[in-house]
């Protein structure tokens, strides 16, 4: 289990957690979840005892137990008496769980299923931005005016363009007017990411999505809903074209 305790790669920005990030509570959650998910624990696969979770991470029993029970409601683990603790199959994981989705993005995620997740973004950001056309408020327009400034401030430098797009996509969900859809662009979020880690040539940006993202802030400002759900697939087209190819077209 040595693998369990390895250094963990940092995440552009951080989702929001349903346990503590600090402590022995949150690093067996993190370490065990991204080893499930980066493929050191199959499906089927029967997790260490308690008692050596306990010896390994220096933890209590109670600690242990708490630390599965999370990761059993994010559906990557199950208990069972006298079978001990499994691993899930992928079909059974929360995907739509922000911290598995993180561990995705951060484990490398297979060109396939990237594909599947610009598609996720694909239902879900252009009706976004068609909301958002009609309800933003000038507080919430301003801040998608900031990021997409940002973005053009900072594009020779991939990193806080990166950070600036993630800003500007969050920045439209919460102009939607809707907890529930804002709470999608947590997820979204965390997709944009893992798209950033798998572009060709390292993080770089292009003109096309700069481009694009501007028409959806244009969009946005002048009311114009459909002109803006337009937009906004136009963005995901783009992203969709620096992914490395699959089998599959566009959205």
């Amino acid at each position: 289990m040595d693998a369990l305790t390895g250094a963990m790669p940092e995440a552009i920005s951080e989702p929001r957690r349903s346990y503590p990030r600090h402590g022995v509570h949150g690093r067996l959650v993190e370490a065990i979840g991204r080893l499930i998910i980066g493929g050191g624990l199959a499906a089927g696969a029967v997790l260490p005892r308690e008692v050596e979770l306990m010896d390994e991470f220096g933890s209590s029993r109670a600690a242990v137990r708490e630390a599965v029970k999370v990761l059993a409601a994010k559906g990557l683990v199950e208990t069972r008496q006298r079978r001990g603790m499994r691993i899930r199959a992928l079909e059974e994981w929360n995907l739509l769980d922000p911290d598995v989705l993180a561990w995705c993005a951060a484990s490398g995620p297979a060109p396939l299923l990237m594909a599947q997740m610009v598609e996720l973004r694909c239902l879900i950001e252009p009706r976004a931005a068609r909301l958002a056309a009609g309800r933003r408020t000038a507080a919430e327009l301003e801040a998608l005016e900031a990021a997409h400034a940002q973005m053009v401030a900072t594009f020779a430098d991939a990193v806080a363009y990166n950070l600036a797009d993630l800003a500007f996509h969050r920045a439209v969900f919460r102009a939607c007017g809707n907890p529930f859809v804002d709470r999608l662009g947590a997820i979204v979020a965390v997709v944009l990411e893992g798209g950033f880690r798998l572009r060709d040539g390292g993080m770089v940006p292009i003109e096309a999505g700069l481009v694009a993202h501007g028409r959806v802030l244009a969009a946005i400002r002048d009311g114009e809903a459909a002109a803006a759900e337009a937009a906004m697939l136009a963005v995901i087209e783009v992203a969709r074209r620096e992914l490395p190819p699959v089998d599959g077209g566009p959205c």
